[in-house]
């Protein structure tokens, strides 16, 4: 057991602070902007392991790479039709979907070289080649057109000596190529989207089989319906899918498990265009068009953001502030920056933003019983409350003052946060009298830090 003396609970603040400074906590970073040479843009992806980010270039046949802050790194050429990106569990390798190529294509995420490129089978160009791409069940999936009329899945497997091409695995579902979501909570769960038409079909399935079998799907979903679907992402634990549709005028929340409406996220009255969900399960929504903010931050389940972004003006006078490209969000897999792809104003020039996701107030209340018997058994119970969610492993410590009023203390042990911030810790105090127990939360990249505090009156055996 780790002990150390304090002289009192306002030396025990103090230390609360001394405490961050020796841990490094985070501090604030300024959100960045930075104009990239690109003029089209179709999906983004974060690799966290190399702290480079991806952004698909359609019309000019390339992938191009930035780092965190923006600065361009390298564009990768020969990548005709670029479209849906997606990134192998190690981050070794980014996959392209090459629409017109009909192909999908391997970047090494060291070197920044296509090391592979595997047909599909599907055709090239529009209502033909692949246009999203996510892994799952083992294989990577990929959402095609059929004609100008239909869209199906297909799966490309490089488990076996050969790469191997399915195609035509939910024909009749879409009447466009599909978007599709997956999360690692449910490795084997598939969500796809109907990303063009009016009324959006949504489906989720289970694909540990190799085939795509159907867990729950619904035809313009929600209590409003979902017309011209923008964008989807599905939560870390893979329960709920948020989507993105340019009507109704908010994002809204469906269960994967049957698709059920799961609450929305309120945006202002602009366009829905685009969503993606931290690692810790914050939502972050945004939206197309002069309404403002840009950008929203939602802890799950509350419809009222707690943090927003208003873009600024652009050059351009014409237009009051750049706008957010569809599907142009993503969080660090840390989620300590979120980036936000922008077109701004007349010109078409695509932009990218790093937007540094702060710290959120947090709180910890303590129960224990008003008294209790010395040499016995006291449980103590809390909760740490904030609108995002605490990371797995998170912990508290827990002092105990066996006299206040002489201001001597020990730190005698930690405690798990559950996913829901609840804690317990269990004493066997051996004073008797007034005893005071200190629970201290150091804080985290998302959290600031707190503590709070119970006596509790500790009578004889």
């Amino acid at each position: 057991m780790r002990t150390k003396q304090l002289a009192g609970r306002a030396a025990l603040a103090a230390t609360v602070g001394l405490s961050l400074l020796g841990l490094g906590a985070p501090t604030a970073g300024a959100d960045t902007s930075a104009a990239l040479p690109i003029t089209s843009y179709r999906d983004i992806a974060v690799d966290g392991v190399h702290q480079r980010v991806f952004l698909s270039d359609p019309i000019g046949g390339s992938v191009l790479v930035t780092d965190y802050e923006g600065q361009v790194l390298q564009r990768i050429s020969g990548a005709a039709g670029a479209w849906g990106l997606a990134l192998s569990n190690d981050s070794g390798t980014l996959y392209v979907a090459l629409r017109d190529a009909g192909a999908i294509a391997a970047i090494d995420t060291v070197t920044l070289r296509e090391t592979a490129r595997h047909d599909t089978g599907t055709g090239a160009g529009a209502y033909a080649g692949p246009t999203s791409l996510a892994p799952a069940g083992g294989k990577i999936w990929f959402g095609y057109g059929t004609d100008t009329w239909n869209g199906d899945l297909g799966s490309l497997d490089l488990n076996g000596a050969e790469p191997t091409v399915t195609l035509g695995r939910r024909p009749g579902t879409f009447r466009g190529s599909p978007h599709l979501a997956a999360a690692p909570g449910k490795p084997d769960l598939l969500v796809a989207a109907e990303s063009d038409g009016n009324d959006a079909t949504v489906a989720v399935y289970d694909v540990s089989t190799g085939r795509p079998e159907v867990q729950a799907q619904r035809v313009d979903p929600g209590p409003d319906g979902c017309a011209s679907l923008q964008d989807l992402a599905v939560t870390p634990d893979a329960e709920r899918v948020v989507v993105a549709c340019a009507s109704p005028t908010y994002h809204q929340s469906f269960r994967t498990a049957d698709l059920a409406d799961d609450g929305r996220y309120t945006t202002g009255g602009g366009y829905p265009n685009s969503v993606a969900v931290s690692p810790g399960g914050t939502i972050a929504a945004g939206i197309d068009g002069a309404h403002s903010p840009d950008l929203h931050l939602f802890a799950q389940g509350d419809s009222t953001a707690f943090k927003s972004w208003d873009f600024p003006p652009s050059s351009d006078t014409q237009y009051k502030a750049d706008t957010l490209r569809t599907a142009g969000l993503a969080w660090a897999p840390d989620g300590s920056r979120i980036f936000a792809v922008t077109e701004t104003g007349s010109s078409s020039s695509v932009g990218l933003r790093v937007l540094d996701h702060p710290q959120v107030a947090t709180s910890v209340t303590v129960q224990a019983p008003a008294s209790s018997p010395r040499n016995q058994d006291l449980a103590l119970t809390g909760r740490l409350k904030a609108p995002v969610g605490f990371a797995a492993g998170s912990t508290v410590d827990i002092w105990r003052l066996d006299d206040p009023t002489a201001g001597e203390g020990m730190l005698i042990g930690s405690a798990t946060v559950a996913a829901d911030g609840t804690f317990n810790y269990t004493d066997r105090p051996k004073a008797k009298g007034h005893v005071q127990y200190t629970v201290q939360y150091y804080g985290d990249a998302r959290h600031t830090s707190a503590y709070g505090s119970v006596v509790v009156d500790i009578t004889s055996d």
